[in-house]
Parts: structure tokens; C-alpha cells; sequence
């Protein structure tokens, strides 16, 4: 006697799963993960424990930076996937839909605990009775009326973004404390527990605002032109991202971020080692403290950003005119007389419309992703091969060689 095995399907020696090197002198930054419109999206950078959308699960990484750009399944569909309870990401959204994002994780948490209602009658589900005990949540996604259950006030020392403080601001700078994820590790349903179902300490804080099923992260909604710091990063490498408007069907985002050193200040330019050490002394003994002589310059990396039209890029973007590396954005049709008035109408990027922009900028690499899936790879490939396509992009696609083409990372 011996059992029966089921038979596998025919697959390809080369992973689904792609990646490409940014160019020096981010030439240490990764991208990494997949995207074909209407499927799915997801992007992983490690070396900044960030996420970008959640259609997929791109590795066996959990990132602690999730940046959403809107609502639609195939970018958001796996997001439940990567918060954790033991140590909650912060995830980056559209302020539009942060509440119903909250709802979303919190409807996976009550499916993992075999449902029942919220909040659970003394004689209902003992797994949701567990996470009784702390907070004011009403059941619906909405903390104790501050911040729409998104994690508002502050934390640890941390400032969270609530919905209040989220309004119309513009160019502001958030700064969130934090320290560095380990982003890894898988979930498993009971692993922050006690081992018997019982959640851990922390989830039962009484001074913890968040709805009790939503300690598994921090919710930051998000306007245009909102400035965050990643929170997990070192102080030592900073980095920002400032979210802007895309144009497309719901309210979508796109972000850029930037790498923050300090630079000399413009008044202290041009002076040597020895008369910028007299000045601090100077300082010091008139009792004015230390001088400060350098001061945070912003230096835009990339830009990613959500399903939009070209009309985003088209607009000249005052990070593109500061010279940011790459620019990773969609490009869901290729023919123009075949789509052109689809594209239109679902608010999706033609090749037509985003060829000049990408010839307009020669020194930043665009990364073309979100391809239809009326074409197949090798239809991709052909059209991008037998055209005069500039060699600042890059398209997602498996190339069908042996490290991709044209090298990784110009």
C-alpha cells in the first residue's frame, strides 16, 4: 500500500518575481516584486523596510513602511497580511480610505478568530472575548473618537497622524519616532500570544485609543503634499516621503521619497575647517550653546506612483525638476488607436501620452510597470524591442535573458 501524490504543473525555471537595482549613488537600493494591472502590485524595497502597495506577497519579508496609493483590490488586497500585533507596521494611505482599510484588517482579524459579532456578548465567541479589557472602540473601525481608530495622539513618544490632524495641510513635516523593524518573519495566528490563544500584554492596554482588533498597526492618513519620515530608519540615514495627487478613478496617491543629509548652511560656505571650529567656540563661550552649521537637505531618490494617467508626470513635478533618480509608474496600454479610449476612461497611463515625459527627462530612469493583462510578456517585450525606446527606462517585465537587459542600474 502507498499513498498517491498529486502531480505538479508545468513552471518556469525563472521566478514570476522580478527586481532591478537602483543606479549609483543609491546603487545599494533594491526593488523588488511584481505588477500586472487589475492582478496585482506589490513592491518591496528591504533596505528601507518598505512596502510598496499590497496586491501581493512579494518574499517572506514584512516591511514596517506600507505605502498604499488607493483602494483597489489588486493594490491593496494582501494588506492584512503584514500587520502584526507584537510589533505593528505603520501603513501610509489615502486619508479617503484609512477608515475603511481599518475595517478591512479588522473583518480578517474577526475571520480568524471564526467570526461572531463585535462586541461579544458575555456568553458569545470566547476568541473575541480575549481582546476585551483596554480601549474604547465602538466596533466600527473608530478608536475612542479620535483619529477614526487610525492610532491618533501619540504613542511611545511617537506623533501619530490622525484623521484631525490630516486636513488640508500642505508641505507639512511629520516626524515619527520609531526604531528599525526587523521586517521579517511570517504571521502566524497565535505566535504574539501566550501559545493557549490569548493575545499579548500589550493588546489589552487600557490606554491604548485603537479598537481592540486593531492593534496590529498604525493607520496614517494622508493628503497631498503630507510630509512623513520613515520611522523605522536610523537617524543616521533618514528618509522622507511626501505624498502628491494621481489622477485616476478614487482617490489615489503617489509619493516620492527623499534621503535627508545635512549640509552646510549657505552662510557658512566657502569658510574653511579652522574659522568653522572658531565659530562654534565663539558660540560657546558668548553662552549661546552649540552652532549649529549644517542644516536637513531633502535629495529626491523615486517617486512611486499609483494608477494615474500621464497627465501626473506631464505636469512637471518639481521633484522631477530636482533631479530624482526614478520615477516607477504604470503603463497599462501600449497601443494608442487599439485603448486609447479605455485609457481615458479608466484613468490609466498610454505609452502615447508618457513617451515625450520620459524623453523630456533623460537623467531619471523610469520604471514602467502595471501592464495590461491583455498582452502577454512576450507581446511586451516585442513592442518596447522594435521601437525607439530611450534607454532611461526600464520595463517590468521578465526580459527572457540572463540578468534581464542593459544592465541593473545605470
Amino acid at each position: 500500500m502507498s499513498p498517491t501524490f498529486a502531480t505538479p504543473l508545468p513552471h518556469s525555471p525563472r521566478s514570476p518575481i522580478l527586481e532591478w537595482s537602483f543606479p549609483r549613488p543609491f546603487h545599494q537600493l533594491t526593488l523588488t516584486g511584481r505588477s500586472r494591472a487589475a492582478w496585482h502590485t506589490s513592491f518591496v524595497i528591504p533596505q528601507l523596510n518598505l512596502l510598496l502597495d499590497a496586491g501581493l506577497i512579494v518574499n517572506n519579508l514584512r516591511p514596517k513602511h506600507i505605502f498604499l496609493t488607493h483602494g483597489h483590490s489588486d493594490h491593496t488586497l494582501l494588506a492584512p497580511a503584514f500587520v502584526k500585533k507584537s510589533d505593528p507596521p505603520d501603513v501610509f494611505c489615502p486619508a479617503e480610505m484609512a477608515g475603511a482599510l481599518d475595517r478591512f484588517v479588522e473583518a480578517k482579524t474577526m475571520l480568524s478568530e471564526g467570526g461572531g459579532v463585535w462586541p461579544p456578548p458575555v456568553d458569545g465567541s470566547p476568541y473575541l472575548r480575549k481582546y476585551l479589557g483596554g480601549g474604547s472602540g465602538d466596533g466600527n473601525g473608530n478608536g475612542n473618537g479620535k483619529g477614526g481608530g487610525n492610532g491618533g495622539g501619540e504613542e511611545d513618544g511617537s506623533e501619530r497622524l490622525g484623521k484631525e490632524d490630516s486636513g488640508d495641510a500642505r508641505q507639512r513635516e511629520t516626524s515619527i519616532a520609531g526604531t528599525r523593524g526587523d521586517g521579517d518573519g511570517e504571521e502566524d495566528e497565535d505566535e504574539d500570544g501566550d501559545g493557549n490563544g490569548r493575545p499579548p500584554p500589550g493588546n489589552n492596554d487600557p490606554t491604548d485609543p485603537r479598537h481592540p482588533l486593531l492593534r496590529t498597526h498604525h493607520t496614517h492618513p494622508l493628503q497631498p503634499g503630507d510630509t512623513v519620515v520613515l520611522p523605522r530608519l536610523p537617524a543616521s540615514h533618514p528618509y522622507t516621503a511626501t505624498a502628491f495627487a494621481c489622477d485616476h478613478t478614487v482617490p489615489c496617491l503617489g509619493y516620492v521619497f527623499c534621503a535627508v543629509t545635512n549640509k552646510l548652511k549657505p552662510e557658512y560656505q566657502g569658510l574653511s575647517g579652522p574659522e568653522l571650529r572658531a565659530l562654534k567656540q565663539k558660540s560657546r563661550e558668548l553662552g549661546k550653546g552649540e552652532l549649529q552649521l549644517s542644516t536637513p537637505v531633502p535629495t529626491p531618490v523615486f517617486a512611486f506612483l499609483g494608477d494615474t494617467t500621464a497627465a501626473t508626470l506631464a505636469s512637471d513635478p518639481a521633484w522631477l525638476a530636482e533631479g530624482v533618480k526614478v520615477v516607477i509608474t504604470e503603463c497599462s496600454f501600449l497601443y494608442e488607436e487599439e485603448h486609447r479610449v479605455q485609457a481615458e476612461r479608466t484613468r490609466h497611463t498610454l505609452w502615447a501620452d508618457l513617451e515625450p515625459v520620459i524623453r523630456r527627462w533623460p537623467k531619471t530612469i523610469f520604471v514602467l510597470t502595471h501592464f495590461s493583462l491583455r498582452y502577454s510578456d512576450k507581446e511586451i517585450r516585442a513592442f518596447f524591442r522594435s521601437r525607439d525606446v530611450p534607454d532611461n527606462v526600464v520595463v517590468w517585465i521578465d526580459g527572457g535573458k540572463k540578468g534581464g537587459e542593459r544592465g541593473q542600474g545605470k
